[in-house]
């Protein structure tokens, strides 16, 4: 029972502090003159995906103190990542039809499919290693230089940087975005601490556990997409989503292989990275066959992440 307490309070605690950290960055990013789009897909995706690099880099910390948490971590970046994919993206898209302009839907979707496949071809082998980790942390700077660049030279669109409210001072702001950050790395570790502890009690593999987490880890991003519908910020709201796909299986599972060797299941090779390529390539196709992402097309990515999480909690 304390295991369960422990990983409850670790999570809403975790999700919490994300959202205080995406909140302060995205004040401090409008006062740059940084488009949306780009604070969706570099900013507030690196900002909503805290849980998952802290989670990753507790799981490597975790390993390489003799208590191996490679399904943990693994688990969290698909199930993460599937998640946003189908279900965010569908729940948003139920909401208010999204758009995506085809040239950014090239770079950002060909960027998100392949840091998907990145991943997987680094995984494929049963074991990612700390050289592996490092490349893919450095493919994620590469991406994240050549989005900085585009955006400089296009420039933002004004109408989506208009501040919200009252803004706080800059000093304040930077002073909110370390306490989310503290609490996110504290948190992530109990999780992690407590997912592992759950697994073993139950008998449950620790590739499931880390899915479940990942569904839950993910809740920042959805709160960041509706609230960016709400502000009428849509390039946000998508870009998020998008962004977050590029950073967690580079950014994110990157970081966490440096510190130790990632194990890879062979279930997870035979079940969630096909899962997983085949919903990002559902939800492409949707978004490129006419700009837009209708609820009839949101709705078949709901029911994609029904499926997925049916045969993942299944073959438990």
């Amino acid at each position: 029972m304390l295991s369960w307490l422990l990983a409850v309070v670790a999570l809403v605690v975790l999700v919490w502090a994300a959202d205080l950290t995406v909140d302060a960055a995205g004040a401090v990013a409008r006062r740059l003159g940084i488009s949306t789009l780009v604070i969706g897909l570099t900013l507030t995706s690196i900002g909503t995906s805290l849980p998952e690099i802290a989670t990753n880099l507790a799981a490597g910390w975790s390993s390489a103190g003799g208590t191996d948490a490679s399904g943990l971590a693994v688990g969290n970046i698909v199930g993460s990542n599937l998640t946003q994919i189908t279900l965010l993206l569908g729940v948003v898209g139920l909401v208010r039809p999204l758009s995506l302009e085809r040239k950014r839907l090239y770079r950002d979707g060909g960027a998100m499919l392949a840091a998907l496949l990145a991943m997987w071809l680094v995984c494929a082998d049963g074991d990612a290693s700390q050289v592996e980790g490092f490349v893919l942390v450095g493919l994620y700077a590469v991406y994240l230089v050549v989005v900085l660049v585009a955006d400089r030279r296009e420039g933002p669109d004004r109408r989506e940087l208009e501040p919200h409210g009252a803004e706080r001072p800059l000093w304040q702001e930077l002073l909110r975005v370390a306490l989310g950050l503290g609490l996110v790395v504290l948190s992530a570790r109990l999780l992690v601490h407590s997912g592992v502890a759950i697994a073993r009690d139950l008998g449950v593999g620790e590739l499931t556990i880390g899915f479940l987490v990942g569904v839950g880890t993910s809740l920042p991003e959805l709160t960041v997409a509706l609230r960016a519908l709400q502000r009428g910020a849509s390039g946000m709201s998508i870009g998020n989503l998008v962004g977050s796909n590029i950073t967690d299986p580079l950014l994110s599972f990157g970081l966490g292989a440096t510190l130790h060797p990632v194990t890879v299941e062979a279930s997870a090779l035979r079940l969630d990275f096909p899962a997983w390529l085949v919903s990002t390539v559902v939800a492409l196709v949707f978004l490129h066959a006419d700009e837009d992402l209708h609820r009839k097309e949101a709705a078949v990515l709901v029911l994609l992440f029904a499926l997925f999480a049916w045969l993942r909690l299944g073959s438990t």
